[in-house]
């Protein structure tokens, strides 16, 4: 009765840690907005990316529509975001998609309708091209984005260039922000093994 009721709690942890490690195939969950890290359980890349973020224009103003493009080889998950160059975590709207679009979507970050991008499938792509529309003068801005290449494989805090604001007076930072990886699941994960080996060995 004992070992049956131990084998069980080793059956439910087991049946987390599948849900911990198993990642997010339809797209980046709001919880990820912040840190932009995927739940996967592998450590962030730490050498350079291969992907890049790059804009149709240096400069803009409200209402102009900006095209981002995120390239730079094959993957299968995103995250982009916009942020003010002064390196705050806010994200700005408003993002929206290429006509026809079926591998990616908007995103709701911070309660913020359209404030990110993020992929609808685990679907190889190229590149990912979408549009940015500001509704007013927000400053310097920059594109920050996670790329997942496989699902041990991603790096967080891809920069793109400053994007100006041309109605702004503040000096344009010559780099944006320290790039970081951010928490991950890491810890959890360790922490998981653990308690699933100390069950067995009592058992």
């Amino acid at each position: 009765m004992f070992s049956t009721i131990r084998m069980q709690s080793v059956i439910l942890c087991l049946s987390f840690f599948v849900v911990v490690v198993y990642g997010y195939p339809n797209g980046a969950r709001v919880g990820a907005c912040e840190t932009m890290t995927p739940g996967h359980g592998a450590a962030v890349q730490t050498g350079p990316s291969p992907y890049r973020v790059t804009m149709n224009a240096q400069s803009y103003t409200a209402g102009n529509r900006i095209t981002v493009t995120v390239s730079g080889g094959t993957f299968r998950g995103v995250l982009v975001q916009a942020r003010p160059a002064n390196c705050s975590t806010v994200t700005f709207p408003t993002f929206s998609l290429m006509a026809n679009e079926s591998n990616f979507q908007t995103l709701a970050c911070n309660g913020v309708a359209n404030s990110a991008v993020t992929h609808t499938n685990r679907n190889d792509k190229t590149q990912a091209m979408f549009y940015w529309t500001p509704a007013a003068s927000l400053g310097h801005v920059y594109f920050r984005a996670t790329v997942v290449q496989s699902f041990n494989t991603y790096w967080v805090g891809i920069q793109s260039p400053v994007l100006r604001d041309s109605n702004s007076a503040d000096p344009v930072p010559d780099s944006v922000c320290p790039q970081s990886g951010g928490a991950d699941l890491k810890s959890a994960l360790s922490l998981m093994v653990t308690m699933l080996v100390a069950l067995f060995l009592t058992i």
